[in-house]
């Protein structure tokens, strides 16, 4: 396998866990984005893996080429494709991370009033941004919702909305269909 090959595998390997989730929501699939989020680490870890045997793999075929006093095939397509996988792996592997370092608390309310309440509901399974995505998308499909926080980092979803249009066990039924696991917050 040529270098570039291994370089473009490594790409795909690490987008996965990001664009996967993405288009199985675009197609309706949403519940699969669940099972996919469980093993981004797993993607990402093999993505990175690849990406390093195929750099390895374009230094052997260079010094090769170099001891046989030959011009090596394709060697600006091969380090444009190596260069491009590397920065698109580091990059979503910087988006995983980023929703730990960069978490914030919820959105405080500007404005308290009688009509909203606010609910903090667990949600087990999200690990990353993307994570966050179908259960966002679910909740403000409610009607009664008014604004939805979602954070990996804590693992919760912050959702304000009319008691008198929907409640927790509508919010956390929702938030279950996505695949994601929730629980009704303590009170």
């Amino acid at each position: 396998m040529k270098a570039k090959y291994a370089g473009i595998l490594s790409a795909i390997l690490g987008s996965i866990c990001c664009i996967g989730p993405l288009l199985l929501i675009a197609l309706g699939l949403g519940t699969g984005a669940a099972v996919i989020g469980r093993y981004h680490w797993v993607f990402v870890a093999a993505a990175i893996g690849v990406l390093a045997w195929a750099w390895v793999k374009h230094f052997r075929e260079q010094a090769c080429c170099a001891c046989e006093h030959r011009a090596m095939d394709g060697r600006g397509i091969n380090l444009l494709a190596l260069l491009f996988a590397t920065s698109l792996v580091l990059g979503f592997a910087a988006l995983n991370v980023s929703s730990y370092v960069f978490a914030g608390p919820p959105p405080v309310a500007t404005t308290a009033t009688a009509d909203l309440q606010r609910a903090v509901i667990p949600v087990e399974g999200l690990s990353c941004m993307t994570c966050e995505i179908p259960v966002r998308h679910a909740l403000r499909r409610i009607s009664g919702v008014k604004s939805v926080y979602v954070s990996a980092a804590t693992k919760t979803a912050t959702v304000d909305y009319e008691p008198a249009k929907t409640n927790p066990e509508q919010l956390v039924a929702a938030i279950n269909s996505t695949g994601y696991h929730a629980s009704l917050p303590n009170k």
